[in-house]
């Protein structure tokens, strides 16, 4: 069994972009299962059914679990570990940088993306986290850039305990504009294929959040 790990952002930012039937296409093609975790379901569906400026994309993705598109972590993993794990790498993620002056502590990631790391490490089988957010993927691809990039935000320098991340080097990560970019290659998408469409597609999500440059979808296209 292999499993697509969907943290929220992709969700949101597909969902915002009318995506979502692709990404139900997407699973008729992919030989595992696509996994969301009780944290992103929260952001997903708990909360935004509340907000009726985003009740219909709610809804929209709560039809997609009732139908099975997305099955709920707890069918692999039980809530009760999972919570366990997330908070150990919760705890150890937001450690590794702390401010010179005052030793406070740098929040880099929150509930729903240490879920989805948690299962990735409980699951026992193959699997990619689908996330957009770059502070996590940097935890486990580049270390040092993250102490970089939020000594920019922040203004301040900052010390650091990135040997603590070494068990993080094994998480496999893919963003929204990847999966688009795959399902444009897959001829999953229901327009005729174009270079219009390509750009449309990829720009489309990065200015719905996720962190792609735009040098990195110019290289996708050349691809093509």
């Amino acid at each position: 069994m292999k499993y697509l790990i969907f943290d929220a952002g992709p969700i949101i930012s597909l969902a915002m972009s009318g995506m979502l039937p692709v990404l139900e296409k997407l699973k008729g093609v992919f030989k595992g299962e696509f996994i969301l975790t009780p944290q992103a379901k929260y952001e997903v569906v708990n909360r935004p059914m509340k907000i009726k400026k985003y009740k219909l994309e709610a809804i929209q993705v709560k039809n997609m679990i009732d139908r099975g598109i997305f099955k709920m972590s707890s069918t692999v993993v039980p809530d009760q570990k999972l919570e366990k794990e997330m908070k150990r790498i919760m705890k150890l993620a937001n450690g590794v940088l702390r401010t010179v002056e005052t030793g406070e502590k740098i929040k880099i990631i929150h509930d729903g993306e240490s879920a989805s790391l948690a299962f990735s490490r409980l699951c026992g089988a193959e699997n990619v986290i689908v996330i957009d957010e770059r502070t996590t993927r940097l935890l486990s691809e580049a270390p040092k850039s993250l102490k970089k990039l939020m000594e920019r935000k922040l203004h301040t320098t900052l010390r650091d305990e990135l040997s603590l991340l070494e068990g993080f080097k094994d998480f496999k990560f893919i963003r929204s504009p990847e999966l688009l970019f795959i399902a444009y290659k897959k001829n999953l998408i229901p327009i005729k294929k174009s270079k219009d469409l390509l750009d449309a597609l990829l720009y489309g999500v990065k200015f719905k959040g996720a962190a792609i440059s735009s040098a990195e979808i110019e290289g996708m296209k050349k691809l093509v």
